[in-house]
């Protein structure tokens, strides 16, 4: 059975279980210990193609990392009841006490600090239900069916999540979080002459309720807008501009990858002994905040019990930082970043419990620059791509070398300073620490993105273009 809890009891409710198996894990077995209990609790709808299905539970459970000297072994299993975290305490232990190989890199677990700041929560998310979110999905498909009748496909969805995690370990790290979360997503299929044209919207906070309104509509006039796409018909190097989401993923898939410790520690970074040097435009800063106030990846601690932080990586162009957990922390010699996750970082993964812990970006944050996404567009006289979307492939690159080919469907001719017609697929590709020397327009548009950023338009020279 799942234990129930509730928001203002969580923390102390998880370190009083943690502590209780702390104390037996030390009691019988000779080794040092780090318990980790997760417990989230979440609502979601979904309406596809008329269809609405809902769903509303409890994700919890128990991951423990059991250390003899160099060797480490780890488990893990649902449920944070006590009987739960002791068959992970000696499923763990068992795995150490055998283990062939120890790990002469490891130094021992998180040493203990004071936990920092967890983000804002609008307890009004709180209370929403399945009900209430199948009403906001209804809205969604209802503003979006309404825009235009080539918007064949529509369909909407609302999730409601909130919840924490505790660490505890041999060392004296006994800290916990909290953190509340709301989303609502539009998304649209245009039809026409047999082309489909897809598109979304979204809105999400924590320091407020999502607002429907406009997502639906958004979703659908951009889904329909990229109807009649043309050939581009050339292969050529062009200008590149990178709406919002775009541009989030551009990063991510980059310096996002290329500053995290492993292959920094590793070697595989090609910016790994680059510290102080430039390596973007000189107007652009790259913050990676774990504490910024509104930031979806905000917590009072990592997943390692570690305080997060607001990690400057990139400011006026010059390489300031990297980002570690305390294993790849302590062998770079900086110590930990505050950037441990578990269960795929911002980009979400496996259940965190299920998972050791590993490094991640919290929350990318670029520095505005100047005038609006319009602005930017405007400001090409001469031939140039805009990319509105992720492109296909843009998170399967090469980190050593910064080389990526992709498909952008999402895409748009810009000649004379406007927007012009939508273009068919076209083939964007070049190397990721080029461009960033080559950025040429930073917009102050500012935009939330799904997966854990917040970007501004940004314009690249040198890409190659095939459409």
């Amino acid at each position: 059975m799942t234990m129930t809890m509730n928001y203002d009891d969580l923390k102390s409710e998880l370190l009083s279980l943690a502590d209780t198996g702390l104390k037996h894990a030390r009691s019988e077995y000779d080794a040092d210990f780090e318990i980790y209990l997760y417990w989230y609790s979440s609502a979601e709808a979904e309406i596809e193609q008329g269809i609405v299905s809902a769903k509303d539970g409890i994700v919890a459970g128990n991951a423990v990392r059991a250390a003899k000297g160099k060797k480490v072994g780890f488990a893990c299993a649902s449920g944070i009841e006590p009987e739960r975290i002791e068959l992970s305490v000696k499923e763990a232990f068992e795995v150490a006490d055998t283990a062939a190989v120890p790990d002469e890199e490891f130094e021992g677990f998180c040493e203990p600090k004071k936990p920092a700041k967890e983000g804002l929560a609008d307890e009004a998310i709180l209370e929403l239900g399945v009900d209430d979110l199948i009403k906001h999905s209804e809205s969604i498909v209802e503003e979006a069916g309404s825009v235009d009748e080539r918007a064949k496909v529509v369909g909407g969805s609302a999730e409601a999540s909130w919840g924490g995690y505790a660490v505890v370990n041999s060392l004296g790290v006994e800290a916990a979080t909290r953190s509340v979360s709301n989303y609502c997503v539009g998304q649209v299929i245009a039809i026409q002459n047999g082309e489909r044209k897809s598109a979304y919207d979204f809105d999400g906070a924590r320091e407020r309720l999502f607002e429907t309104e406009g997502v639906g509509k958004n979703a659908a006039q951009s889904a329909v807008e990229q109807l009649g796409a043309e050939k581009l018909d050339e292969t050529t190097t062009l200008p590149t501009i990178w709406a919002p989401r775009a541009a989030a993923a551009y990063l991510l898939s980059s310096i996002g990858k290329a500053t995290l410790g492993r292959p920094v520690v590793e070697g595989i970074s090609p910016l790994c002994d680059m510290i102080g040097d430039t390596i973007a435009s000189e107007d652009f800063t790259l913050i990676d905040d774990g504490q910024k106030p509104t930031g979806m990846g905000t917590e009072a601690i990592d997943a390692e019990g570690y305080p997060q932080q607001k990690n400057v990586i990139i400011e006026d162009g010059v390489l300031k930082s990297f980002l570690f957990d305390t294993y790849y922390g302590r062998q770079f010699g900086s110590g930990s970043t505050g950037n441990s996750s578990r269960g795929g970082g911002i980009f979400g993964g496996s259940t965190p419990y299920e998972s050791p812990p590993s490094i991640s970006m919290k929350f990318l944050d670029v520095a505005a620059g100047k005038g609006s996404h319009e602005d930017v567009v405007s400001s090409f006289d001469e031939k140039a791509i805009l990319i509105t979307e992720p492109p296909i492939g843009m998170f399967h690159t090469n980190v050593s070398t910064g080389e990526f080919s992709v498909v952008a469907n999402n895409v748009y001719l810009v000649e004379d300073g406007e927007k012009k017609c939508p273009l068919k697929s076209t083939s964007v590709s070049g190397k990721f620490y080029e461009g960033l020397a080559n950025l040429i327009r930073i917009g102050e548009d500012k935009t939330l993105v799904p997966y854990g950023a917040e970007v501004p338009t940004l314009a690249f020279d040198g890409f190659s273009i095939v459409g």
